[in-house]
């Protein structure tokens, strides 16, 4: 009888001692696994905020190539409206040369007087046009100025958006 309650006392001593090191061991585990899932959810939030960061610089970056884009449309419009203007000034201001030649070779006083109203005319024409000119250069001006500026803004958002790309990709190979 002692035997067994020997056996006894030693296998509950056992048991006590494999339960106390299953327990531990458990609450390792147990710790461990909450720890990575932590983890895990931190680089979720991580990777979800980094992804709409990306979302927004690009939206961004869209929205100043339709600006860029827009902007130079308008810059061409407006060298356009300059070329066409020059062309006619210019035209203009040879038609006043050539009525000029012609006002002084003619004899018939009546015929000068007629030239002499043309000419004022178009006179007065080639200042209004050549003041249009200045004025569209000045628009043309402006429109150079304003797609300037909308590139550089696209040029900033490009290097916002590479400097991001080379972050993401450093910590990708951590």
């Amino acid at each position: 009888m002692c035997r067994t309650w020997f056996l006894g006392i030693g296998l509950a001593l056992a048991a006590g001692i494999a339960l106390g090191q299953t327990a531990p061991s458990e609450a390792e585990t147990l710790r461990s696994l909450l720890s990575e899932v932590r983890q895990l959810r931190q680089a979720l939030q991580t990777t979800t905020v980094t992804a709409q960061r990306m979302q927004i610089i690009l939206y961004r970056l869209q929205v100043q190539v339709l600006a860029a884009s827009r902007a130079t449309q308008r810059l061409d419009e407006a060298r356009s409206k300059v070329a066409e203007a020059e062309r006619l000034r210019q035209q203009l201001s040879a038609q006043v040369e050539d009525m000029e030649n012609l006002q002084s070779h003619t004899d018939d006083q009546r015929e000068r007087a007629n030239r002499e109203v043309e000419l004022q005319r178009t006179k007065k024409e080639l200042e209004w046009r050549t003041s249009e000119e200045q004025q569209l250069r000045t628009v043309e001006s402006e429109a150079l100025a304003h797609v300037q500026a909308e590139q550089a803004k696209l040029t900033e958002l490009q290097d916002g958006l590479e400097r991001l790309d080379k972050t993401l990709a450093g910590q990708s190979q951590r």
